[in-house]
């Protein structure tokens, strides 16, 4: 006997199995979409924290420059304007503190510039832009085939593709606690959910945007504390200095 002809197999998404009964595949779609929904609402959330650390660090980089002016120009001012009424170790601490602030805030500023953050934080953004509308699409849509999902993956793909650097760890870390958050407020409204679990995790997203302001801004910190620190130092250890020869 003949044997009868072997039926085509259905495609199928990378890591979805072939269909055994038409409910069990529905099942393994609804599945699929709900994990892409997930994903792509994080990847979406992590885009945009990232286009906003960006618009940060660029905004205090322009802040650098701004600093390097003010005191290369108010200091020194300030200094020929009270010279009578100011000691001699007291110009030069505060000759040395205009000099040295105003050269590490323009260098710092220089360099941070040059990484481009302006151009990064509307990439990061445009590409959050575009994984939304494909998220909608995927949300408003409960019940798609598989040629559908293929397609909606291939835009997800696309939007990528505008910005060709990843987030950092940060961003997709907030992105967690706000959805972390968000939820939690939802349960508490609900009585699904204590406030001490809300508190939970509103203090954890607090910790995370705060670490986040840290890592933006510890290095121009560090650039204004640490030669005013200096210059007070020597200000108070006008003794620690041989006198002068006669």
């Amino acid at each position: 006997m003949r044997a009868a002809p072997a039926q085509p197999r259905t495609p199928t998404l990378p890591g979805v199995q072939p269909p055994l009964a038409g409910s069990w595949y529905a099942g393994q779609l609804a599945a699929t979409r709900d994990k892409y929904l997930r994903d792509w609402t994080l990847a979406k959330g992590a885009r945009f924290n990232a286009a906003k650390r960006f618009e940060r660090k660029s905004n205090a980089s322009t802040m650098a420059f701004a600093i390097a002016g003010i005191v290369g120009f108010v200091v020194p001012y300030f200094v020929q304007l009270f010279g009578d009424a100011i000691t001699p170790h007291a110009r030069n601490v505060l000759n040395f503190y205009s000099y040295i602030t105003g050269l590490l805030s323009l260098s710092l500023g220089l360099i941070e510039q040059a990484r481009g953050y302006p151009s990064m934080s509307r990439r990061f953004d445009e590409c959050g832009r575009q994984i939304n509308r494909v998220v909608r699409r995927l949300r408003n849509y409960p019940a798609l085939d598989e040629r559908e999902l293929q397609s909606l993956v291939d835009e997800y793909e696309k939007a990528l593709d505008v910005c060709d650097v990843n987030h950092d760890p940060i961003d997709r870390d907030l992105a967690l606690a706000e959805e972390a958050a968000e939820h939690a407020r939802r349960a508490e409204r609900s009585g699904h959910a204590t406030s001490a679990q809300l508190a939970e995790a509103e203090r954890r997203l607090w910790r995370l945007r705060w670490l986040e302001t840290i890592q933006i801004y510890l290095l121009y910190w560090l650039v204004l504390l640490a030669p005013s620190l200096v210059a007070f130092t020597i200000l108070l250890c006008d003794s620690c200095f041989l006198p002068a020869a006669h």
